[in-house]
């Protein structure tokens, strides 16, 4: 009998990760089709993409020759694919396939090793993280987020890596990397400086590195601080001339400290109640909009309650979380895709959470048929965009672009109104065709 009972568990089991398999390709190929989408723009794209047409003459990382608040290393990318003659949409989203990919299986990597055991559920939070509708809108927009989500994934996996780690040499080469990746991140948007805790707290918490500490001449501990002293100087070095927070003070400055604290949390609760419903506010009945900042506090309640289940254990993961966190909860801005490159951790702790709570599995179940359903309506409509062809300047946005968008593309059966036309915008679109 027991025996039987095992096999049925060890058959539900591989049917499961059968499906979870099949679910993940067919997500797969549906962000692969989003790569014939024209060039999709919004406010932050178009400044990014201006930065690096600035670069690519040679007029540094300006923005109609003004200076911005975003780091150069998302426009330097932009700036080598025009130098290269590779500056197409395509080439775009293409690269933008490539840095979800290889951050989906950092994050793959680094859910095995530390949250599940189970293939299965890992690969059903990555392909929830996919049916989110923020990676959906956004993975085809020319932003730093997915690329900022694929060097901070794998960054985090390489310092869950150093745990397992038994020589010296390796210790310093994954630091090294883990470090770099940590660079990277910086330059490509400011909050990856919440990298920087938990690349401290996994070099203190190494036993390598306790063991030299331990072992080791004066001199070798000598040469580690002063070599880790550079490293520090080098660091705040890139972070002061790649980053500034004007758009942070600013608004400080305009705002008393309780009414801004009061106007963040209702942003943050509002972001992650949009998260938990996996639907924009503005797709939203108006009678809904009070409701979903309490649905994002369970959402915060639900990731309080995972995080708490890993408190004797803490990897750099969960400092990592806790900074970003942090962060997002100083950010007098309001805008879901902040939360784009966590996803997968707040689908994890939720998960944890669920588990702790011995919530009823049709209650689960249900509720992830809806949030599915929704991901595959708005990948549904992406790709209807991607395929629009002459009717994409109608289909996109918010139709303030549609005047510009059918210049650049002469296109549009009726054209729009010239004096509609966004001269830098149309400068842009002919740039990066």
């Amino acid at each position: 009998m027991e025996a039987g009972q095992t096999a049925r568990v060890h058959k539900t089991h591989s049917v499961k990760y059968r499906d979870s398999k099949i679910l993940l390709l067919l997500l797969a190929i549906c962000f692969a089709l989003q790569i014939f989408s024209p060039l999709r723009l919004n406010n932050d794209a178009i400044v990014l993409l201006s930065m690096g047409q600035s670069a690519a003459h040679g007029g540094g990382f300006l923005n109609g020759g003004q200076e911005t608040v975003f780091p150069p290393g998302y426009p330097a990318l932009l700036a080598v694919l025009l130098r290269l003659g590779l500056a197409h949409p395509w080439v775009i989203v293409g690269l933008n396939l490539v840095f979800l990919s290889v951050g989906l299986l950092a994050a793959y990597y680094l859910l095995i090793h530390e949250f599940f055991e189970d293939k299965a559920i890992v690969l059903m939070v990555c392909s929830v993280f996919l049916l989110s509708y923020v990676v959906v809108k956004h993975f085809t927009i020319p932003l730093s987020d997915v690329p900022f989500f694929c060097f901070s994934m794998s960054c985090l996996a390489i310092m869950s890596w150093t745990k397992d780690t038994d020589s010296n040499l390796r210790l310093v080469i994954l630091v090294g990397a883990a470090w770099l990746l940590a660079v990277a991140a910086i330059l490509v948007r400011r909050v990856g400086v919440a990298l920087i805790p938990p690349l401290v707290f996994m070099i203190v918490r190494s036993p390598r590195f306790k063991l030299v500490m331990k072992r080791y001449s004066l001199g070798v501990k000598l040469i580690i601080a002063v070599t880790s002293m550079f490293v520090c100087i080098g660091t705040a070095y890139i972070v002061r001339n790649s980053s500034t927070l004007s758009d942070f003070t600013g608004v400080v400055a305009k705002i008393r400290i309780p009414t801004l604290v009061l106007r963040i949390f209702s942003y943050r609760f509002t972001e992650l109640g949009e998260l938990l419903s996996n639907a924009p506010l503005s797709k939203m009945p108006t009678k809904l909009h009070v409701v979903v900042p309490w649905i994002g506090l369970l959402l915060f309640l639900l990731t309080l309650l995972g995080l708490a289940t890993k408190r004797r254990k803490i990897c750099p993961t969960e400092v990592f979380f806790v900074c970003y966190t942090g962060i997002l909860f100083a950010w007098p801005y309001r805008d879901a895709r902040f939360w784009l490159p966590v996803i997968p951790l707040l689908i994890a702790y939720s998960v944890l959470a669920v588990r702790t709570l011995r919530l009823p599995k049709s209650v689960v179940t249900v509720y992830c048929i809806g949030f599915a359903t929704l991901g595959f309506v708005a990948i549904a409509y992406s790709t209807r965009i991607s395929f629009a062809g002459s009717k994409f300047p109608d289909r996109y946005g918010d139709g303030n672009l549609r005047a510009t968008y059918c210049a650049a593309f002469q296109s549009c059966r009726v054209g729009g109104d010239p004096n509609k036309v966004d001269a830098k915008v149309l400068r842009l679109l002919q740039e990066y065709k």
